[in-house]
């Protein structure tokens, strides 16, 4: 479509555009203007919708995924490792 803004793909709700959504959408706003207000996707809106009134919080979620096994110094440590002896095993390391 010629004219229309190219949407922003794969990047987070920023806390300012959170609340926005929550007030609009509480102001009665459909979700579709909200979506082009914002110049956000309607999913995406609608998913922060959905978290306000399941939860009462627009905030990310802390401590999800996987715990690390080990600190970014021990990593760089290990990498280093390897790239100067090639034939050192992982169990060695």
């Amino acid at each position: 479509m010629p004219g229309k803004r190219a949407r922003r793909h794969f990047s987070q709700l920023s806390e300012f555009e959170r609340g926005l959504i929550i007030g609009m959408k509480t102001a009665g706003w459909s979700t579709r203007r909200v979506a082009g207000q914002v110049d956000r996707w309607e999913s995406a809106v609608r998913n922060c919708w959905e978290q306000w009134t399941r939860e009462g919080t627009h905030a990310w979620k802390t401590g999800s995924g996987e715990t690390w096994k080990t600190t970014r110094r021990k990593d760089r440590r290990i990498v280093r490792q390897a790239l100067v002896d090639p034939t050192v095993t992982r169990s060695m390391i």
